[in-house]
């Protein structure tokens, strides 16, 4: 028992490592030398989470740098100041990645819309506005029959000539252009119900 306690007298570090300098078991938070504690665990709190959380240096130095803010300002009443700055600093850096996790899914939902023309919120509302109207056109498109979607696909969306429509459906081209006039006023009166 004695040899536990000189491992912890001031100055030393216990077996593993993680000993708490200048800290004798029992004492109150008020004893504890917190300067010390933050120049001995300080490098191995940021490389634990540089290795655990995959988080910069940087990262790492601003969540250590918040947890001893927090135990200076609120100053904790904890028997072991070697476990409280472990977990306190595992919590803060597993919040950091967290957060690093939303920012990067964030910045990629942002880039999707950004590949289709979103780049501001007056340009998000006529984006929505277009989805809108294809959704419209689209369902007007599926009512209007068979052979209306035939003569509307070549003409309108294929972009061939009435001599090419006319061919491919086996009308004339008059009887082509006839039809393509009913079926677009079909998808009106579809649009507008």
């Amino acid at each position: 028992m004695s040899k536990n306690f000189d491992e912890l007298r001031p100055g030393r570090e216990g077996p593993d490592g993680f000993g708490v300098p200048g800290v004798r078991r029992g004492a109150y938070p008020s004893q504890w030398n917190w300067e010390e504690l933050n120049s001995s665990y300080r490098p191995r709190l940021i490389a634990a989470g540089i290795v655990r959380f995959q988080l910069t240096r940087e990262e790492c130095e601003d969540a250590a740098q918040t947890v001893f803010l927090k135990i200076l300002t609120q100053n904790p009443r904890v028997r072991d100041p070697k476990a409280y700055l472990r977990a306190a600093f595992l919590h803060q850096a597993q919040n950091v990645a967290e957060m690093k996790l939303r920012r990067r899914e964030r910045e990629a939902a942002l880039e999707d819309w950004r590949e289709i023309g979103v780049d501001e919120f007056g340009n998000a509302e006529r984006q929505a506005e277009k989805i809108r109207m294809v959704t419209a056109v689209t369902g007007a498109f599926r009512r209007v029959g068979d052979k209306c979607q035939k003569v509307i696909r070549s003409y309108c969306i294929d972009e061939c000539t009435l001599n090419e429509t006319a061919e491919k459906s086996g009308f004339s081209s008059k009887t082509v252009w006839k039809r393509v006039q009913e079926c677009l006023k079909r998808m009106r009166v579809c649009l507008e119900s």
